[in-house]
């Protein structure tokens, strides 16, 4: 059960860090040139965690410790990213 909501969880976080990596030039409503280097440095992050929450998740079958760690990783790493956001909407 917990290894099924560590990939979704992980589906979820990669599918934000591609997003991040494919929308450099402007994203949410964000110009490109103030959007490029944290859309770039997110998805990258991003991506990485979803990559190691997958392989943490099947290499220790769901044990609580190592992929509670890169879901805790990934929900600090997108409210930072949402305070990144809406300090450059509103500068």
């Amino acid at each position: 059960m917990i290894i099924s909501l560590y990939l979704l969880f992980a589906i979820v976080i990669g599918g934000l860090g591609v997003y991040l990596l494919m929308h450099k030039k402007g994203f949410l409503g964000i110009p490109a040139k103030a959007a490029k280097q944290p859309a770039q440095w997110f998805g990258w992050i991003f991506s990485i965690d979803a990559v190691l929450l997958i392989i943490s998740a099947v290499m220790t079958k769901g044990a609580p410790l190592p992929g509670g760690l890169f879901v805790i990783l990934g929900t600090l790493m997108t409210t930072v990213l949402s305070i990144v956001v809406v300090r450059l909407l509103f500068k």
